[in-house]
């Protein structure tokens, strides 16, 4: 499979769940305001497979903080990601399933970071991520670890 240059990435950028959490009011350390700002510049995209991992963090987080329910705005904002228009829901297929089944049995134990990346590797699609050990892991077995990059690589 060709490699698409850099600039053909440009405006592109499938999300990581950590990258959404802002916008429905979880702080993640190192992600500001300015770079979420940034962020919406772009033409967005995620996976629906991870939408049950945003929900948990979601659900979490309510818990952990006591509240009696999850507040209006936090679903207010989730409904805002899942059926709005600035970001696209990118439906899995079956072949994301047998990437991803590749990397767990190679040891990587989250299925969501293998869902994710079977997906940016389906649309070829530069992926806005935080997570570092993961990106060594694919670089490690021979994966395409250049499609992970962070905000500050990014911008």
């Amino acid at each position: 499979m060709a490699r698409k240059s850099q600039s053909s990435y440009s405006n592109k950028l499938l999300l990581d769940t950590s990258y959404l959490l802002p916008f429905v009011g979880i702080e993640v350390l190192g992600v500001k305001e300015e770079i979420c700002s940034e962020i919406l510049k772009r033409e967005l995209y995620y996976p629906s497979s991870l939408i049950p991992e945003l929900s948990g963090v979601i659900i979490k987080e309510a818990k952990k903080n006591g509240l009696d329910e999850v507040p209006e705005e936090v679903i207010n904002a989730f409904n805002t990601i899942v059926f709005g228009k600035d970001v696209h829901i990118i439906l899995s297929e079956g072949i994301d399933l047998k990437i991803a089944y590749e990397l767990i049995k190679l040891g990587w134990r989250d299925l969501f970071d293998a869902l994710l990346y079977a997906t940016a590797m389906r649309i070829e699609m530069q992926v806005l991520s935080l997570d570092k050990q993961f990106k060594g892991f694919l670089k490690d077995h021979g994966y395409n670890y250049e499609l992970f990059v962070s905000h500050k690589e990014l911008f």
